[in-house]
């Protein structure tokens, strides 16, 4: 992990547990700020991981509140550095999670094993938690204009460079998958925060109902690093195995590495 991103991560996580974080109206009227940050969760991640770039984490559960944590009976611990708390929660929600989150986790492993890479890091782009998050502008202008939710972007921006990293995200259902489909300016912004180059990127059919592209990728490179867009009609999953490999090989040839 990059040595700048992680830092800023433990200072976040240090700046919660004192009661100091510094937000914005929005991210305090849009998020559980009693709830523990997580920037980023580690699932056996290594040196080279492939890195999920998601939104943010999602409704809280018992063990993020400030409370549970004063505790240290879960898996975060206020002795422990968030490094140390990152690949514990990837240990217990690989346990305890179940259904679409389970599965998503499951796919991710899968992928970076038929990719070759060590591990899994699943990075927030909001560290922040929250049951839904329908207004992705409010979002977007309080990353241009929060000071802390800027800097943190400013960082994960960083940590992204050189690194292989995959977006999913929900598509509407009302027509095709396709490369000329319009994308909302939340999924553009964050395919160009992940570096991937929109304008240049091969489009890849992964799943069909009939004529209809249900599920996709676009798919580039940059300075060597694949970098993946995968958008799935109702709901931010994967597909399963075979369309996996299908999404693998696409990404390797993206680096000029097919086969």
């Amino acid at each position: 992990m990059q040595e700048s991103f992680t830092a800023f991560c433990e200072s976040l996580w240090r700046d919660w547990l004192a009661g100091t974080l510094e937000t914005s109206p929005f991210v305090k009227a849009a998020f559980d700020l009693d709830a523990a940050p997580e920037p980023y969760i580690s699932f056996s991640a290594g040196t080279r991981p492939l890195v999920a770039l998601t939104t943010n984490p999602g409704a809280t559960m018992p063990h993020q509140r400030r409370a549970a944590v004063r505790i240290d009976g879960g898996p975060l611990r206020t002795s422990a550095k968030y490094a140390t708390a990152a690949k514990a929660l990837g240990d217990f929600y690989e346990q305890r999670l179940t259904g679409p989150a389970r599965r998503r986790i499951a796919r991710l492993r899968s992928l970076s094993a038929l990719m070759g890479t060590d591990g899994v890091v699943q990075v927030e782009v909001c560290p922040f938690h929250s049951p839904s998050l329908p207004k992705k502008d409010g979002l977007l202008r309080a990353i241009r204009e929060d000071g802390l939710l800027t800097r943190y972007v400013d960082h994960v921006q960083r940590f992204l460079r050189g690194q292989m990293v995959l977006v999913v995200s929900a598509a509407p259902s009302r027509v095709s998958l396709g490369p000329g489909m319009s994308l909302s300016a939340w999924v553009t912004w964050q395919a160009k925060l992940a570096g991937l180059d929109l304008e240049r990127a091969e489009f890849v059919p992964l799943v069909r109902n009939g004529a209809k592209t249900t599920c996709g990728a676009f798919v580039s490179s940059d300075n060597g690093a694949p970098k993946g867009l995968v958008l799935m009609m109702g709901g931010n999953h994967l597909p399963g195995e075979e369309r996996l490999g299908i999404l693998a090989e696409a990404l390797r040839r993206s680096t000029g590495h097919a086969g």
